[in-house]
Protein backbone atom coordinates (compact mmCIF):
# COMPACT_ATOMS: atom_id res chain seq x y z
CA UNK A 1 0.00 0.00 0.00
CA UNK A 2 1.26 3.37 -0.43
CA UNK A 3 3.17 5.66 2.54
CA UNK A 4 1.22 8.54 2.85
CA UNK A 5 -1.95 9.03 0.87
CA UNK A 6 -4.70 8.93 3.19
CA UNK A 7 -7.44 10.69 0.72
CA UNK A 8 -7.66 8.58 -2.37
CA UNK A 9 -4.64 10.48 -4.33
CA UNK A 10 -1.42 9.47 -4.63
CA UNK A 11 1.86 11.34 -4.52
CA UNK A 12 5.20 10.88 -6.43
CA UNK A 13 8.63 12.23 -6.64
CA UNK A 14 10.36 12.59 -9.92
CA UNK A 15 14.08 12.66 -9.18
CA UNK A 16 16.65 14.65 -11.30
CA UNK A 17 18.52 11.86 -13.54
CA UNK A 18 21.19 10.63 -12.80
CA UNK A 19 24.20 9.71 -15.55
CA UNK A 20 25.48 6.01 -15.67
CA UNK A 21 28.69 7.62 -16.77
CA UNK A 22 29.36 10.94 -14.95
CA UNK A 23 31.93 12.20 -17.55
CA UNK A 24 28.59 12.80 -19.97
CA UNK A 25 26.91 14.40 -17.11
CA UNK A 26 24.45 17.18 -18.89
CA UNK A 27 21.83 19.36 -16.86
CA UNK A 28 19.51 19.61 -19.98
CA UNK A 29 19.16 15.79 -19.65
CA UNK A 30 19.39 15.73 -15.66
CA UNK A 31 17.16 18.10 -15.08
CA UNK A 32 15.29 18.78 -18.02
CA UNK A 33 13.92 15.62 -18.31
CA UNK A 34 12.54 15.30 -15.20
CA UNK A 35 10.64 18.72 -15.44
CA UNK A 36 8.92 17.39 -18.27
CA UNK A 37 8.53 14.22 -16.56
CA UNK A 38 6.66 16.45 -13.57
CA UNK A 39 4.70 18.63 -16.11
CA UNK A 40 3.50 15.37 -18.59
CA UNK A 41 1.76 13.57 -15.19
CA UNK A 42 0.57 16.53 -13.01
CA UNK A 43 -2.40 17.01 -15.22
CA UNK A 44 -3.67 14.03 -13.97
CA UNK A 45 -6.43 13.69 -11.42
CA UNK A 46 -5.49 12.62 -7.83
CA UNK A 47 -2.12 12.94 -8.51
CA UNK A 48 0.32 14.99 -6.41
CA UNK A 49 3.56 15.68 -7.95
CA UNK A 50 6.37 17.03 -6.01
CA UNK A 51 7.78 20.50 -7.71
CA UNK A 52 11.07 20.13 -9.61
CA UNK A 53 12.45 22.47 -6.81
CA UNK A 54 11.46 19.91 -3.89
CA UNK A 55 13.73 17.48 -5.50
CA UNK A 56 16.27 19.32 -7.66
CA UNK A 57 18.84 19.31 -4.64
CA UNK A 58 19.00 15.09 -4.79
CA UNK A 59 20.81 15.17 -8.22
CA UNK A 60 24.05 15.16 -6.38
CA UNK A 61 22.79 13.22 -3.56
CA UNK A 62 23.89 9.52 -3.18
CA UNK A 63 20.57 8.25 -1.08
CA UNK A 64 18.64 5.90 -1.25
CA UNK A 65 14.93 6.61 -3.65
CA UNK A 66 13.07 4.98 -0.54
CA UNK A 67 14.49 7.06 1.70
CA UNK A 68 14.48 10.37 -0.44
CA UNK A 69 10.42 9.23 -0.90
CA UNK A 70 9.93 9.37 2.88
CA UNK A 71 11.76 13.09 3.36
CA UNK A 72 9.36 14.32 0.77
CA UNK A 73 6.55 12.71 1.82
CA UNK A 74 5.30 10.55 -1.26
CA UNK A 75 3.96 7.32 -1.81
CA UNK A 76 6.13 6.95 -4.50
CA UNK A 77 9.31 7.86 -6.16
CA UNK A 78 10.44 8.02 -9.83
CA UNK A 79 13.77 6.84 -9.78
CA UNK A 80 15.91 7.40 -13.89
CA UNK A 81 19.54 7.21 -14.68
CA UNK A 82 20.39 7.96 -18.57
CA UNK A 83 23.16 7.07 -20.85
CA UNK A 84 24.41 8.96 -24.32
CA UNK A 85 26.13 6.55 -26.39
CA UNK A 86 26.58 6.22 -29.82
CA UNK A 87 24.21 9.29 -30.52
CA UNK A 88 21.29 8.15 -29.00
CA UNK A 89 20.36 8.55 -25.05
CA UNK A 90 18.75 5.96 -23.05
CA UNK A 91 16.87 6.38 -20.09
CA UNK A 92 15.81 4.02 -17.49
CA UNK A 93 12.97 4.26 -14.91
CA UNK A 94 12.02 2.97 -11.69
CA UNK A 95 9.10 3.52 -10.28
CA UNK A 96 9.32 2.62 -6.33
CA UNK A 97 6.58 2.20 -3.71
CA UNK A 98 7.69 4.26 -0.73
CA UNK A 99 6.13 2.16 1.82
CA UNK A 100 7.52 -1.34 0.85
CA UNK A 101 10.53 -0.51 -1.18
CA UNK A 102 9.29 -2.38 -4.15
CA UNK A 103 10.12 -2.08 -7.41
CA UNK A 104 6.55 -1.09 -9.20
CA UNK A 105 7.72 -1.27 -12.89
CA UNK A 106 11.08 -0.19 -14.77
CA UNK A 107 10.11 1.93 -17.84
CA UNK A 108 12.71 1.77 -20.49
CA UNK A 109 12.94 4.66 -23.54
CA UNK A 110 15.51 5.20 -25.91
CA UNK A 111 15.99 8.50 -28.34
CA UNK A 112 17.85 9.61 -31.17
CA UNK A 113 20.05 12.52 -30.36
CA UNK A 114 18.99 16.05 -31.73
CA UNK A 115 17.21 18.57 -30.39
CA UNK A 116 17.71 18.52 -26.61
CA UNK A 117 14.05 19.85 -26.21
CA UNK A 118 12.55 17.29 -28.60
CA UNK A 119 14.23 14.53 -26.47
CA UNK A 120 12.45 15.77 -23.76
CA UNK A 121 9.15 15.67 -24.77
CA UNK A 122 9.34 12.31 -26.21
CA UNK A 123 10.71 10.87 -23.52
CA UNK A 124 8.38 12.06 -20.84
CA UNK A 125 5.40 11.71 -23.21
CA UNK A 126 6.60 8.02 -23.67
CA UNK A 127 7.50 7.66 -19.70
CA UNK A 128 5.15 9.50 -18.90
CA UNK A 129 2.18 7.75 -20.77
CA UNK A 130 3.25 4.71 -19.18
CA UNK A 131 3.50 5.50 -15.35
CA UNK A 132 0.15 6.93 -15.32
CA UNK A 133 -1.35 3.72 -16.82
CA UNK A 134 0.28 2.05 -14.19
CA UNK A 135 -1.37 4.00 -11.26
CA UNK A 136 -4.40 4.13 -12.93
CA UNK A 137 -4.57 7.15 -13.72
CA UNK A 138 -5.78 9.61 -16.41
CA UNK A 139 -3.69 12.50 -18.12
CA UNK A 140 -6.19 16.07 -18.75
CA UNK A 141 -5.20 18.16 -21.95
CA UNK A 142 -2.14 20.41 -21.47
CA UNK A 143 0.17 22.38 -22.95
CA UNK A 144 3.31 21.59 -24.21
CA UNK A 145 5.77 22.52 -21.22
CA UNK A 146 7.06 26.42 -21.38
CA UNK A 147 10.91 26.49 -21.30
CA UNK A 148 11.00 30.12 -22.15
CA UNK A 149 14.14 30.13 -24.29
CA UNK A 150 14.79 28.05 -28.03
CA UNK A 151 18.99 28.24 -27.21
CA UNK A 152 19.56 24.55 -25.40
CA UNK A 153 23.24 26.26 -24.38
CA UNK A 154 21.03 28.84 -22.34
CA UNK A 155 18.82 26.38 -20.94
CA UNK A 156 21.59 24.29 -19.55
CA UNK A 157 23.23 27.35 -18.09
CA UNK A 158 20.07 28.23 -16.08
CA UNK A 159 19.23 24.75 -14.89
CA UNK A 160 22.82 25.10 -13.57
CA UNK A 161 22.89 28.36 -12.37
CA UNK A 162 19.07 27.65 -10.69
CA UNK A 163 20.39 24.61 -9.52
CA UNK A 164 23.37 26.29 -7.45
CA UNK A 165 21.16 29.12 -6.45
CA UNK A 166 19.28 26.61 -4.14
CA UNK A 167 22.05 25.00 -2.22
CA UNK A 168 22.31 28.19 -0.46
CA UNK A 169 26.24 29.05 0.08
CA UNK A 170 27.96 32.33 -0.84
CA UNK A 171 30.89 30.37 -3.32
CA UNK A 172 27.65 28.35 -5.09
CA UNK A 173 25.78 31.69 -5.53
CA UNK A 174 28.47 33.52 -6.96
CA UNK A 175 28.78 30.33 -9.59
CA UNK A 176 25.16 30.51 -10.20
CA UNK A 177 25.61 34.34 -11.05
CA UNK A 178 28.55 33.47 -13.62
CA UNK A 179 26.41 31.03 -14.90
CA UNK A 180 22.93 32.64 -15.48
CA UNK A 181 24.71 35.80 -16.93
CA UNK A 182 26.03 33.45 -19.56
CA UNK A 183 22.60 32.30 -20.05
CA UNK A 184 21.06 35.97 -20.35
CA UNK A 185 23.89 36.82 -23.12
CA UNK A 186 23.26 34.32 -25.29
CA UNK A 187 19.97 34.80 -24.83
CA UNK A 188 18.63 38.18 -23.96
CA UNK A 189 14.72 37.55 -24.31
CA UNK A 190 15.21 34.71 -21.65
CA UNK A 191 12.61 35.99 -18.78
CA UNK A 192 13.15 33.04 -16.60
CA UNK A 193 16.80 33.12 -16.49
CA UNK A 194 16.48 36.89 -15.77
CA UNK A 195 14.60 35.28 -12.58
CA UNK A 196 16.61 33.54 -12.14
CA UNK A 197 20.01 35.87 -11.70
CA UNK A 198 17.51 38.02 -9.46
CA UNK A 199 16.97 35.53 -7.15
CA UNK A 200 21.91 34.19 -7.22
CA UNK A 201 22.10 38.17 -6.73
CA UNK A 202 19.38 37.92 -3.44
CA UNK A 203 21.23 34.95 -2.35
CA UNK A 204 24.59 36.94 -2.24
CA UNK A 205 23.24 39.72 -0.76
CA UNK A 206 21.99 37.27 1.94
CA UNK A 207 25.55 35.99 2.61
CA UNK A 208 27.38 39.72 3.04
CA UNK A 209 28.76 40.50 -0.13
CA UNK A 210 27.57 43.86 -0.66
CA UNK A 211 23.93 43.75 0.46
CA UNK A 212 22.36 47.20 -1.24
CA UNK A 213 24.70 46.42 -4.56
CA UNK A 214 23.26 43.06 -4.80
CA UNK A 215 19.75 44.43 -4.44
CA UNK A 216 20.20 47.08 -6.95
CA UNK A 217 21.76 43.77 -9.70
CA UNK A 218 18.19 41.85 -8.52
CA UNK A 219 16.30 44.48 -8.65
CA UNK A 220 17.90 45.39 -12.74
CA UNK A 221 17.55 41.56 -13.71
CA UNK A 222 13.56 41.18 -12.30
CA UNK A 223 12.74 44.38 -14.45
CA UNK A 224 13.98 42.59 -17.67
CA UNK A 225 12.40 39.63 -16.82
CA UNK A 226 9.28 41.35 -16.26
CA UNK A 227 9.62 43.48 -19.57
CA UNK A 228 9.90 40.04 -21.11
CA UNK A 229 6.93 38.65 -19.43
CA UNK A 230 4.85 40.15 -17.06
CA UNK A 231 3.25 37.07 -16.42
CA UNK A 232 6.03 35.26 -14.94
CA UNK A 233 5.34 33.91 -11.77
CA UNK A 234 9.03 33.87 -10.68
CA UNK A 235 9.67 37.42 -11.34
CA UNK A 236 6.92 38.72 -9.40
CA UNK A 237 7.96 36.91 -6.11
CA UNK A 238 11.10 38.30 -6.50
CA UNK A 239 10.16 41.62 -7.12
CA UNK A 240 7.60 41.01 -3.69
CA UNK A 241 10.94 39.98 -1.52
CA UNK A 242 12.85 43.00 -3.06
CA UNK A 243 9.94 45.38 -2.14
CA UNK A 244 9.69 43.51 1.10
CA UNK A 245 13.43 43.55 2.07
CA UNK A 246 15.12 46.75 0.61
CA UNK A 247 12.68 49.25 -0.70
CA UNK A 248 10.04 49.04 2.14
CA UNK A 249 6.71 48.94 0.34
CA UNK A 250 4.87 46.76 1.91
CA UNK A 251 1.47 47.06 0.11
CA UNK A 252 3.54 47.02 -3.32
CA UNK A 253 5.18 43.35 -1.69
CA UNK A 254 1.86 42.08 -1.34
CA UNK A 255 0.37 43.13 -4.17
CA UNK A 256 3.58 41.12 -6.29
CA UNK A 257 3.44 38.15 -3.91
CA UNK A 258 -0.38 37.65 -4.61
CA UNK A 259 0.16 38.36 -8.12
CA UNK A 260 2.91 35.17 -8.35
CA UNK A 261 0.90 32.97 -6.12
CA UNK A 262 -2.08 33.39 -8.63
CA UNK A 263 -0.13 32.99 -11.48
CA UNK A 264 1.63 29.90 -10.35
CA UNK A 265 -0.20 28.36 -6.76
CA UNK A 266 1.95 25.33 -6.42
CA UNK A 267 5.43 28.11 -6.23
CA UNK A 268 6.83 27.15 -2.87
CA UNK A 269 8.92 30.38 -3.41
CA UNK A 270 6.06 32.34 -4.16
CA UNK A 271 4.19 31.31 -0.60
CA UNK A 272 7.78 31.22 1.52
CA UNK A 273 8.22 35.05 0.79
CA UNK A 274 4.21 35.87 1.32
CA UNK A 275 4.41 33.97 4.88
CA UNK A 276 7.66 36.40 5.46
CA UNK A 277 5.84 39.28 4.55
CA UNK A 278 2.76 38.77 6.68
CA UNK A 279 5.12 37.58 9.40
CA UNK A 280 6.66 41.10 9.46
CA UNK A 281 3.01 42.61 9.23
CA UNK A 282 2.32 40.93 12.68
CA UNK A 283 -0.37 38.93 11.04
CA UNK A 284 0.51 35.68 12.04
CA UNK A 285 -1.93 33.04 11.54
CA UNK A 286 -1.57 34.03 8.21
CA UNK A 287 1.86 33.76 8.44
CA UNK A 288 1.71 30.11 9.57
CA UNK A 289 -0.52 29.07 7.18
CA UNK A 290 1.27 30.46 4.13
CA UNK A 291 4.54 28.61 5.64
CA UNK A 292 2.75 25.56 6.29
CA UNK A 293 1.40 25.49 2.18
CA UNK A 294 5.33 25.95 1.24
CA UNK A 295 6.23 22.87 3.65
CA UNK A 296 3.28 20.73 1.81
CA UNK A 297 4.77 21.87 -1.37
CA UNK A 298 8.26 20.83 -0.28
CA UNK A 299 7.98 18.92 2.97
CA UNK A 300 11.82 18.25 2.88
CA UNK A 301 13.19 22.04 2.41
CA UNK A 302 15.35 22.45 5.57
CA UNK A 303 14.12 26.34 5.03
CA UNK A 304 10.63 26.05 4.71
CA UNK A 305 10.85 24.34 8.34
CA UNK A 306 13.34 26.92 9.88
CA UNK A 307 10.56 29.76 8.83
CA UNK A 308 7.97 28.24 10.07
CA UNK A 309 10.05 27.79 13.28
CA UNK A 310 10.82 31.25 13.24
CA UNK A 311 6.96 32.55 12.63
CA UNK A 312 5.73 30.51 15.50
CA UNK A 313 8.65 32.45 17.74
CA UNK A 314 7.79 35.87 16.64
CA UNK A 315 3.98 34.35 17.21
CA UNK A 316 5.18 33.61 20.63
CA UNK A 317 4.08 30.32 21.16
CA UNK A 318 7.29 29.44 22.14
CA UNK A 319 6.52 25.78 22.65
CA UNK A 320 5.10 25.19 19.13
CA UNK A 321 8.24 26.93 18.38
CA UNK A 322 10.60 24.70 20.43
CA UNK A 323 8.85 21.45 18.77
CA UNK A 324 9.57 22.94 15.18
CA UNK A 325 13.12 24.25 15.68
CA UNK A 326 14.23 20.35 16.91
CA UNK A 327 12.66 18.97 14.15
CA UNK A 328 14.50 21.15 11.65
CA UNK A 329 17.50 20.46 13.68
CA UNK A 330 16.73 16.78 13.21
CA UNK A 331 16.34 17.33 9.63
CA UNK A 332 20.15 18.81 9.52
CA UNK A 333 21.49 19.20 12.62
CA UNK A 334 24.56 21.41 10.56
CA UNK A 335 21.86 23.97 9.53
CA UNK A 336 23.24 26.58 11.54
CA UNK A 337 20.35 29.45 11.68
CA UNK A 338 17.86 26.95 13.23
CA UNK A 339 19.95 26.74 16.43
CA UNK A 340 19.26 30.72 17.38
CA UNK A 341 15.46 30.63 17.19
CA UNK A 342 15.66 27.19 19.46
CA UNK A 343 17.73 28.83 21.78
CA UNK A 344 15.57 31.79 21.87
CA UNK A 345 12.63 29.75 22.04
CA UNK A 346 13.69 28.15 25.16
CA UNK A 347 14.86 31.44 26.78
CA UNK A 348 11.32 33.00 26.43
CA UNK A 349 9.90 29.93 28.26
CA UNK A 350 12.10 30.63 30.94
CA UNK A 351 14.56 26.94 30.58
CA UNK A 352 17.20 28.64 30.63
CA UNK A 353 19.01 25.13 31.17
CA UNK A 354 17.62 23.81 28.26
CA UNK A 355 18.61 26.90 26.17
CA UNK A 356 22.64 26.54 27.32
CA UNK A 357 22.44 23.30 26.49
CA UNK A 358 21.58 23.79 23.16
CA UNK A 359 23.85 26.40 22.97
CA UNK A 360 26.84 24.28 23.70
CA UNK A 361 25.50 22.16 20.61
CA UNK A 362 25.12 25.10 18.51
CA UNK A 363 27.86 24.61 15.38
CA UNK A 364 29.02 27.89 15.97
CA UNK A 365 30.26 26.78 19.74
CA UNK A 366 30.80 22.76 19.30
CA UNK A 367 32.44 23.11 15.83
CA UNK A 368 33.69 26.55 15.54
CA UNK A 369 35.22 26.77 18.71
CA UNK A 370 35.19 23.76 21.42
CA UNK A 371 37.98 25.13 23.32
CA UNK A 372 35.81 27.63 24.86
CA UNK A 373 32.74 25.46 26.05
CA UNK A 374 34.98 25.28 29.76
CA UNK A 375 34.73 28.94 29.43
CA UNK A 376 30.78 29.24 28.48
CA UNK A 377 30.43 26.45 31.49
CA UNK A 378 32.43 28.32 33.91
CA UNK A 379 30.38 31.81 32.91
CA UNK A 380 27.45 30.09 33.12
CA UNK A 381 28.00 28.42 36.43
CA UNK A 382 28.42 31.96 38.03
CA UNK A 383 25.69 34.34 36.22
CA UNK A 384 23.80 32.33 34.02
CA UNK A 385 22.60 33.65 30.70
CA UNK A 386 23.17 37.64 31.37
CA UNK A 387 26.93 36.62 32.19
CA UNK A 388 27.04 34.57 28.31
CA UNK A 389 25.41 37.77 26.79
CA UNK A 390 27.79 39.90 28.63
CA UNK A 391 30.80 37.79 27.39
CA UNK A 392 28.99 37.79 23.44
CA UNK A 393 28.74 41.54 24.05
CA UNK A 394 32.33 42.31 25.31
CA UNK A 395 33.61 40.23 21.86
CA UNK A 396 31.61 41.90 19.76
CA UNK A 397 32.60 45.14 21.08
CA UNK A 398 36.03 43.82 20.54
CA UNK A 399 35.47 42.92 16.93
CA UNK A 400 34.26 46.18 16.27
CA UNK A 401 37.32 47.66 16.95
CA UNK A 402 38.93 45.73 14.89
CA UNK A 403 36.47 46.55 12.04
CA UNK A 404 34.64 44.05 11.62
CA UNK A 405 30.71 45.23 11.71
CA UNK A 406 28.39 43.69 14.68
CA UNK A 407 24.87 43.98 13.22
CA UNK A 408 24.07 42.19 16.51
CA UNK A 409 25.38 44.76 18.93
CA UNK A 410 22.07 46.09 19.96
CA UNK A 411 20.38 42.83 20.50
CA UNK A 412 23.03 42.00 22.93
CA UNK A 413 22.34 45.20 24.61
CA UNK A 414 19.14 44.37 24.88
CA UNK A 415 20.10 40.55 26.31
CA UNK A 416 21.59 42.46 29.10
CA UNK A 417 18.88 45.25 29.58
CA UNK A 418 20.89 47.95 28.91
CA UNK A 419 18.25 50.08 27.25
CA UNK A 420 20.02 53.12 26.54
CA UNK A 421 22.88 51.33 24.63
CA UNK A 422 20.34 49.14 23.01
CA UNK A 423 19.05 52.11 21.26
CA UNK A 424 21.72 54.19 20.69
CA UNK A 425 23.32 50.72 18.88
CA UNK A 426 20.17 50.86 16.85
CA UNK A 427 20.20 54.33 16.00
CA UNK A 428 24.13 53.91 14.81
CA UNK A 429 23.14 50.78 12.96
CA UNK A 430 20.11 52.20 10.95
CA UNK A 431 21.92 55.44 10.29
CA UNK A 432 24.84 53.17 7.81
CA UNK A 433 22.14 50.73 6.37
CA UNK A 434 18.89 51.31 6.28
CA UNK A 435 17.93 48.37 3.86
CA UNK A 436 17.58 44.75 4.36
CA UNK A 437 15.69 41.74 6.06
CA UNK A 438 16.52 42.76 9.60
CA UNK A 439 14.01 45.79 10.17
CA UNK A 440 10.99 44.18 8.58
CA UNK A 441 10.15 42.53 11.97
CA UNK A 442 11.25 45.52 14.03
CA UNK A 443 7.52 45.60 15.04
CA UNK A 444 7.08 42.29 16.33
CA UNK A 445 10.37 40.67 17.61
CA UNK A 446 10.34 39.88 21.27
CA UNK A 447 13.91 41.08 21.75
CA UNK A 448 12.90 44.59 21.26
CA UNK A 449 10.35 44.45 24.11
CA UNK A 450 12.90 46.38 26.21
CA UNK A 451 12.62 49.70 24.45
CA UNK A 452 9.13 49.33 22.58
CA UNK A 453 7.73 52.22 24.20
CA UNK A 454 10.55 54.02 23.39
CA UNK A 455 9.57 57.27 21.44
CA UNK A 456 13.12 56.73 19.05
CA UNK A 457 12.32 53.05 18.77
CA UNK A 458 9.14 54.03 17.50
CA UNK A 459 10.73 56.86 15.21
CA UNK A 460 12.66 54.02 13.62
CA UNK A 461 9.53 51.80 13.05
CA UNK A 462 7.44 54.38 11.71
CA UNK A 463 10.40 55.27 9.36
CA UNK A 464 10.92 51.57 8.83
CA UNK A 465 7.05 52.26 7.11
CA UNK A 466 6.14 49.22 9.47
CA UNK A 467 3.38 52.28 11.49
Amino acid sequence: KPAFATDGKRTIAVLPLKPVNAENRDAAYEFGIAESLIFKISSAKDLVVRPLSATQNYADVKKDAAAIGKEQQVDYVLASNYQIADGKIRVTSQLINVADRAVVEVFKNEQTISNVFAVQDAVSANIGQRLLRKLNRQPNDTAAVKRYTTNEEAYRLYLTGTALTDKRSRKDAEKAVEYLEQAVRLDPNYALAFAGLAGAHSALALFGSGDYEQYLKARAAIEKALAIDENLAEAHSRLGEMKLSYEWDFDGAERELKKAIELDPNSTAAHRIYALYLNSMGRFDESIAEAKIAIDLEPASVLNHKNYAQFLYFARRYDEAIAQSLRTVEMDPNFRVIYGWLINSYKMKGEDDKAFEWFLRSPSVAKDAPEKIPLWKEIYAKSSWRGIYQQQLEEALEDEKNGKSQWDLPQLYAKVGDKEQTMVSLEKRFSVNKRGWGWTTLKIDPRYDLIRSDPRFEAIVKRVGLK
